[in-house]
This record gives C-alpha cells, sequence and structure tokens, in this order.
C-alpha cells in the first residue's frame, strides 16, 4: 500500500518559482502547488514506505536550492 504525505515549504526570496520546478522533477512527487499564506508550496509525495518518505524529504526535497523548512503530513487511514 503505498504512503501519502503532504509538506508545507518554506522558500527563501524569491526562489519559489525555481524551488518549484526542481521539486516536480524528484521521483515520488505527484503534484506541487504555489499557494498564499504562511507557507510557499505545497507538495503531495506519494512513496512505498515510510523510510522513502524520510529519504525524499531529507535528501531530495530539503537540498532544493532556496528550501528553508518543511513540514511533513502523513495521511493516515481511517
Amino acid at each position: 500500500m503505498a504512503v501519502s504525505a503532504f509538506i508545507l515549504v518554506d522558500v527563501t526570496g524569491d526562489h519559489t518559482k525555481i524551488a518549484s520546478k526542481t521539486i516536480t522533477r524528484i521521483e515520488g512527487v505527484k503534484k506541487v502547488y504555489p499557494i498564499t499564506g504562511p507557507h510557499d508550496l505545497i507538495i503531495h509525495i506519494e512513496t512505498d514506505t515510510f523510510e522513502e518518505i524520510n529519504e525524499l524529504v531529507l535528501s531530495k526535497i530539503r537540498s532544493v536550492d532556496g528550501i528553508m523548512k518543511t513540514s511533513t503530513a502523513i495521511v493516515i487511514n481511517l
């Protein structure tokens, strides 16, 4: 069963557009949305395991130029 999560992202300066384009090309990223409010982007990701979410967020998304902070919400089944 796939594991889905949404990641709220804060981007520094005027890096939002280029960060969005870069993140879109990362495997496991389903969609990137620019948003209003206290955050700049929201990312929908889907992986096979929780460990892959960890790798995706810590090693790939957070390494994108301009990313200052992320907050991850894993989708749960009720």
